[in-house]
């Protein structure tokens, strides 16, 4: 069985390329099935995978590293159903350090498993965090570039969003940066960008890897510069146009972060009006297409917010609630608020660490 671990740092595009990696291989008849991860316990992803209808299941309230032995769990349960014969095992975006916690950990006790380390950036960060832009603080930036230290295969997502000229530049800048990586650079949303990424996995070879030498006070700063949120709302329309009206209260709460000029790790919303799903993403590089002249008719709509932002959990839990409360008085809906949670990331305690 093959698992294909992919890391990267919140936003970079890591979901919609396993999304469709998914439909690529379940269109040629392999049993393909989604590990997500995250340090809460409401994930937009799993709902986003869930509704395109491919078999996924979480590790949740920590990363791989630190919940390895529900991760092997999961593996043991994916292993035995369906034949499984590839598993995208998607890391939390704050997440470091796979090779010594994770992937040697499963070459010692499953030797039946092959894995790839994909690790993904966003075309429109990477210059910035490699360039010296202060678009995080050095702790957070220090975590992205470890990551892509941990690459088998490294990914350039988000390509269709660069000028022909931004992206030569690209080009340069990566081949001087990381000349010994295997580099892709994708569009993701592209069926011929997925079938190459999916053609390097499966002819790739890893037969030895180096762990990381981490600074473990500077990887657990970094992640508590980071505020997490999950919010779950259900909005109720006074004129059966929710979904619009939902699409208009996701836009205010990411502009009323912008207008804090915070920096976005991700800010995902599920909207869910019990007939038709959509995700709606944004980035500190990008944002998703949002729906325009939506003809649906919905009293009701579920909206799951998952915010990842540098800034104290109770500053980016007062904005977002403000701006809901604001957006109620003003437009003609009710918002019923189903859970909350808010909180930093606790400091990485691996169960394993394979040094040699």
């Amino acid at each position: 069985m093959k698992l294909y671990l992919i890391g990267g740092f919140l936003g970079s595009g890591k979901t919609t390329a396993i999304l469709n990696a998914c439909a690529e291989l379940t269109r040629h008849k392999v049993n393909v099935c989604v590990i997500t991860n995250d340090q809460g316990v409401q994930l937009v992803d799993t709902k986003f995978i869930k509704y395109a209808n491919i078999p996924v299941m979480e590790v949740t309230d920590g990363c791989f590293c630190c919940n390895y032995n529900k991760l092997d769990d999961i593996i043991e349960i994916l292993r035995q159903k369906d034949n499984t014969e590839v598993i995208f095992a998607e890391s939390v975006g704050s997440c470091t350090d796979m090779i010594a916690t994770v992937v040697k950990p499963l070459q010692e006790f499953r030797t039946d498993i092959e894995t790839i380390i994909s690790v993904f950036v966003d075309a429109n960060v990477l210059p910035n965090i490699l360039q010296g832009t202060a678009l995080f603080v050095d702790s957070v930036n220090y975590i992205y570039k470890k990551q892509i230290q941990e690459a088998d295969i490294l990914v350039i997502n988000k390509i269709d969003t660069l000028s022909n000229t931004e992206l030569e530049k690209m080009k340069v800048l990566v081949a001087s940066k990381y000349p010994e990586k295997t580099v892709l650079f994708q569009n993701s949303l592209d069926e011929v960008s997925i079938n190459e990424w999916l053609t390097i996995l499966m002819c790739t070879k890893i037969t030895s890897r180096e762990s990381l030498d981490l600074d473990y006070q500077v990887y657990g700063a970094g992640e508590a510069e980071l505020a997490w949120l999950d919010l779950e709302i259900k909005l109720f329309s006074a004129n059966n146009n929710a979904f619009g009206e939902a699409t208009a209260l996701v836009r205010a709460i990411h502009s009323a972060i912008m207008d804090d000029e915070l920096s976005i790790g991700h800010l995902k919303f599920f909207i869910d009006d019990g007939m038709q799903q959509e995700k709606i993403s944004f980035t500190a590089g990008s944002q998703s297409a949002l729906s325009i002249d939506r003809k649906d008719v919905s009293a009701k709509v579920d909206i799951l917010i998952n915010a990842r932002v540098q800034v104290a959990p109770e500053r980016l839990e007062l904005i977002v609630l403000n701006t809901i409360r604001e957006m109620e008085k003003r437009n003609e809906y009710k918002v019923v608020q189903k859970g909350i949670s808010s909180f930093r990331p606790g400091y990485p305690n691996p169960i394993h660490r394979v040094l040699t």
